[in-house]
């Protein structure tokens, strides 16, 4: 070309300029950052995370529902709560509510411990006891150390509670329960009687039997109700079924006490003396931590032995801990007359004739919750025996029926203050008060 001419003019289409791909990338995740603040903002809000179970209509109506009540767009807790009682009401799909309620935290300030009471009470209605307790205990612990939720709640919970561990046999945890229950004078007649007399009220019957199978077909697995079915199939002398989950449970846990008492006193039952011999002789030394029922099973195979020193010693600590134990005190009238200790049998005597008589008139107390004839009836045959904390109990129970009643204060006078020993958790209410 020569020097000092401009090229021709291109009139060509001119050609397309190459972008980076980076730079395209940027401005597609741009867009759709900015698509999804305007998803939010409106309250589209299907971008929100729910449990499987949760259709795409359900998530929507629980969102134009909350926000007909609330007047604010609804946030993924708010979705999860609405849900849940909408699955717990109207159309009792228990499973679902669960599992939006066990997504809402504990902490959440306003659904956190409804969201955990909700869940227990629908975890106990679906026979799933095991999550059931633990919620239960933790709402129990939060409840008790910083109080948020109505007290009639946490009775109600409290009773849950000892719903469960009383299908599960489970009566020393069920008695300190009932202790605190007591103490703060929340308790229903049933827990009166069963806080005085823990192993006096009928366990084995056909109604308690069902809950303990359901129990064990939502969670086959737990030892604790394993060891409670083989104890009620013990009691029904369904010796065969029972000896075989007994066995199972002993051998997958073999340091815990409670599956070797329940086998123990299986064993006894089907008349397998080596067993329980075997059984009885690769126990731990006693312990003050030991089960009820392998205490029991303590007394009952020294006594066998002729060692009554052992035997006084096994009932002795059943007492301690509940001392209207009726099989306790005869097996202590047995072993002191192994001892030759006259004082000792008769007043042991004299406890289990007394407990005999209480326990005839605890039947039909329970069928007369409402009248304080029930528990003054009961009351005055403590006072024969020495059980004035019981009694004292009882009487104050029926005065609560009907304070002005001239029995109840008859009665009250025999029992001017509670003999046995507090609790430390009755010295804290009490001081309280």
């Amino acid at each position: 070309m020569p020097d000092g001419l401009s090229p021709p003019l291109d009139t060509s289409p001119p050609s397309p300029r190459r972008v980076p791909w980076q730079f395209i990338a940027v401005l597609i995740a741009l867009g759709l950052s900015g698509l999804a603040v305007v998803w939010v903002c409106f309250g589209f809000g299907s971008q929100i995370s729910l449990p499987p179970g949760v259709s795409n209509r359900e998530r929507e109506l629980a969102r134009k529902t909350f926000r007909i009540q609330r007047g604010r767009e609804a946030k993924r807790d708010d979705l999860l709560f609405v849900l849940a009682e909408s699955y717990m009401s109207a159309e009792r799909r228990l499973n679902d509510a669960v599992a939006c309620l066990a997504e809402i935290p504990t902490s959440h300030p306003e659904y956190g411990r409804m969201a955990r009471y909700q869940q227990g009470r629908t975890l106990l209605a679906l026979h799933r006891a095991t999550e059931a307790e633990l919620q239960a205990r933790e709402l129990i612990a939060l409840e008790e150390s910083e109080p948020q939720i109505s007290p009639e709640l946490l009775i109600n919970l409290r009773q849950g509670l000892r719903h469960i561990l009383e299908v599960e046999l489970r009566f020393e945890e069920r008695h300190e329960l009932l202790k605190g229950v007591i103490a703060r004078k929340e308790a229903t007649g049933f827990e009166i009687f069963a806080g005085c007399f823990p192993s006096h009220l009928p366990w084995n019957g056909s109604h308690a039997l069902r809950w303990i199978e359901e129990f064990h077909q939502a969670d086959p697995t737990d030892p604790l109700i394993r060891i409670a079915l083989g104890r009620y199939l013990t009691g029904r002398g369904e010796l065969k079924a029972a000896r075989k989950i007994l066995e199972d449970v002993a051998r997958e846990y073999p340091q815990d006490l409670r599956a070797t008492a329940a086998l123990i006193a299986c064993l006894r039952e089907t008349d397998a003396p080596e067993e329980v011999d075997r059984r009885m002789t690769a126990l731990p030394v006693q312990s003050p931590h030991d089960p009820w029922l392998l205490l029991l099973q303590r007394g009952i195979y020294a006594l066998e032995q002729g060692r009554g020193q052992d035997a006084a010693m096994a009932y002795e600590q059943v007492l301690q801990q509940d001392r209207t134990s009726n099989q306790a005190w005869q097996g202590l009238a047995r072993a002191a007359q192994l001892l030759g200790d006259a004082p000792r049998r008769e007043h042991a005597i004299k406890m289990g004739t007394g407990l005999a008589r209480i326990l005839n008139k605890l039947a039909k107390g329970m069928e007369r919750e409402s009248d304080p004839n029930s528990y003054l009836d009961i009351a005055d045959l403590c006072a024969e025996i020495g059980l004035d904390h019981e009694g004292f109990i009882l009487t104050n129970f029926a005065s609560k029926l009907e304070p002005h009643n001239p029995r109840v204060l008859k009665t009250l006078k025999k029992f001017p203050t509670p003999q046995h020993p507090e609790t430390p958790e009755i010295k804290q209410t009490t001081k309280n008060q």
